[in-house]
Parts: C-alpha cells; sequence; structure tokens
C-alpha cells in the first residue's frame, strides 16, 4: 500500500465532496485505504464557511454559493479561482517521523503546510508559513488551513490556495451572499492578501497547480500514488453527501434567539464567540462559534461538560481544563485556554 494515494478532480460538487471526505476519513482510520491527498475546485464561485460559523442564509445569493467544511477557521473562497486540498489521514501525526510524534495540536499544520510550501516554490514563489492558519508570500496570504480529527482520531487538513481569485475578491462576494453581516472577515486589501497569477505574472490553471501539489507532497513524504476514486468510494460520497445536505449541515449552525447571551473577542484568527441560554443561575446551552480551529468532539464535549454548571470561574474552567487540557482534544485561536474561560464568563 502507498505512503499516500492522491486524486485529482478539478470539478466536484460541494456536497458530493463533503460526502467523499467522510467516507474516506472513516476507511482511512480502519485501515481500508491508504492515507489521501485530494485536490478540487468548484463550479461556480463559492464562500467557505468554517464549521463553527453561524450563518441561517440561502445556499445561494447574489451568484454567490455558500458552502459549510467539515474544519473549522475562517471564511475563505472557494470555486472559480481557488484550488481546495484535503489530505486525509488515520490520526494527526500519521505521516510524521517518530521525533515528531508528541506534536502539540497547534504544531500539526506546520508540519502538513510543508506540500504546499513545496508546491509553491514549484512554481517560483517562496512562501512562508509564520504559523496560525495562513501561508504568506512577503507577508501577503496567499493561502489558508485548518484541520480537524474526528471521533476515530482520523485527521482532515485542509488549505484553500488563492490560484486568480484571493481574499480581495472573498470580500466582495461575502457582500453579495451575505448582506446581513453574519459571517466575520477581515477587510483584505493588497498589503495584506494576494494571488498567485499576481506573483508570477502569468496565468496558471487550477488543474496545473493541483499536478504541482502532487509533486509538492512527493518532495515531502515519498512514495505517492496518484489513482481515481473507485466506484464503491464515489457512490458511497454520493449517498453520505446527500444525507448530509439533509441533514440541514450549511445552517446547523445558525443564529438563534434563545441563546440571548452573548459574548465576543477578538482571537488570534479572527472573532471568537459565545452564545448561552441560562435557567436558575445555571447554564441551560452553549455554543462556541466562530473563527476558531478545533475537533468537533472536543467543541461538542465542551459544550456538554457545562450544561447544569453555574456561569463561575471554577466550574467553567474545570470544564475546560476537563475537556482540552490533555492535548487529545483541542482550540485554537484564542492562544491561551485561560482565554477561553475568559470568553464565556463575559457571557455574565
Amino acid at each position: 500500500m502507498a505512503v499516500l494515494d492522491a486524486i485529482i478532480s478539478p470539478a466536484v460538487a460541494p456536497f458530493d465532496l463533503l460526502g467523499l471526505e467522510l467516507t474516506m476519513l472513516d476507511r482511512v482510520a480502519r485501515r481500508a485505504a491508504s492515507p489521501l491527498l485530494i485536490a478540487y475546485t468548484f463550479a461556480g464561485r463559492f464562500v467557505s464557511i468554517g464549521r463553527y460559523h453561524l450563518y441561517s442564509g440561502p445556499p445561494e445569493r447574489g451568484g454567490i454559493n455558500v458552502m459549510r467544511r467539515l474544519t473549522g477557521g475562517r471564511v475563505v473562497g472557494a470555486g472559480e479561482g481557488w484550488l481546495g486540498m484535503a489530505l486525509i489521514l488515520p490520526s494527526r501525526t500519521a505521516l510524521l517521523p517518530e521525533r515528531d510524534a508528541q506534536l502539540k495540536p497547534e504544531q500539526i499544520m506546520n508540519r502538513y503546510a510543508r506540500g504546499i510550501l513545496r508546491t509553491l516554490e514549484r512554481c517560483d514563489v517562496k512562501c512562508f508559513y509564520p504559523g496560525r492558519d495562513a501561508i504568506t508570500f512577503d507577508r501577503r496570504e496567499l493561502a489558508m488551513c485548518s484541520f480537524e480529527t474526528d471521533g476515530q482520531g482520523a485527521m482532515i487538513f485542509e488549505a484553500a490556495l488563492a490560484i486568480n481569485r484571493g481574499l480581495e475578491e472573498l470580500m466582495h462576494d461575502l457582500e453579495r451572499a451575505d448582506p446581513d453581516g453574519q459571517l466575520p472577515s477581515a477587510m483584505y486589501g493588497p498589503e495584506i492578501a494576494t494571488k498567485l497569477v499576481r506573483e508570477i505574472d502569468r496565468d496558471v490553471s487550477s488543474e496545473q497547480i493541483a499536478g504541482a501539489l502532487v509533486d509538492g507532497y512527493r518532495d515531502q513524504f515519498g512514495e505517492l500514488r496518484v489513482r481515481e476514486f473507485s466506484s464503491d468510494e464515489a457512490a458511497e460520497g454520493v449517498r453520505r453527501g446527500a444525507a448530509l445536505a439533509d441533514s440541514g449541515w450549511l445552517t446547523n449552525r445558525a443564529p438563534d434567539s434563545s441563546l440571548n447571551l452573548a459574548a465576543r473577542v477578538s482571537g488570534q484568527l479572527g472573532a471568537v464567540e459565545a452564545h448561552a441560554a441560562m435557567h436558575d443561575g445555571r447554564i441551560d446551552r452553549l455554543v462556541l462559534a466562530g473563527d476558531i480551529i478545533a475537533n468537533s468532539p472536543g467543541v461538542a464535549a465542551f459544550e456538554q461538560e457545562v450544561r447544569g454548571s453555574r456561569l463561575e470561574v471554577p466550574s467553567v474552567s474545570r470544564a475546560v481544563v476537563k475537556t482540552f487540557a490533555s492535548g487529545e482534544n483541542y482550540f485554537l485561536g484564542l492562544a491561551d485556554l485561560t482565554n477561553l474561560v475568559q470568553l464565556v464568563m463575559k457571557l455574565s
């Protein structure tokens, strides 16, 4: 079995992609498939929102589509002008050398972003991963990264590369797709954001960059086999994608008037929010939202852990420590876990 398989699917429907990602997470976790790299794009223009953003709008408005990823992180672009990639592994450190076996969650993206850096270097653009979620050229953001670890421990590392549309265009797309301003976003200009065609001063296709991406990760990990999805994988992906769409995935985290307490802080990636309802002085329900990178089992466990607790520092601290201190679960975007405690306490 190859160290890494790669599948180049330049055009795929968003829910088919999500279904394929879920399918392959399961198969890779069970060692029924090799670790997998998927390179893809969508037909049309998309705003790609993170797992924890609050959104209640339609899937399309003003010619701009909205999709929700499996991973957290910032709002980014997708589809026309962007190349997406997903690296699916049985564990967070599956392809890394033994010396990296005990990496902290906040160090993970540093390792898996290196294949993207090699890819862009092949395009004569020497980029840098300064930490957090961005890959930059000359301090301007060119790509965004995120990752999710499921209940089996399998990981998906995702990235969006700006080819001939970038974060500057994202601002205009958000104005059309989200006129109510539910989705947080920084103001991007040419001084803080760029795109590949601007830096290489020539047109390039997503297929060309997808091929370079395969070479970049082959450079990093060695053995790599390019293949297609099997008929079973494709069929299961379509089925799971349709089930996810039917479940209301796009708006499964939406503004909720019953959560009448809200707190918001500026985090490392952007805005981080907590929304809650209280009953008899105790937390009845809590929802974390915004520009955070966290594993969904950990977020769900924390939201459940604080239910019934008083909104007091000792009880909130105990829930944070119990859920996230071991490192098995992770919550990135607020630097220190004490800041998560402070965010929740701002609800009082």
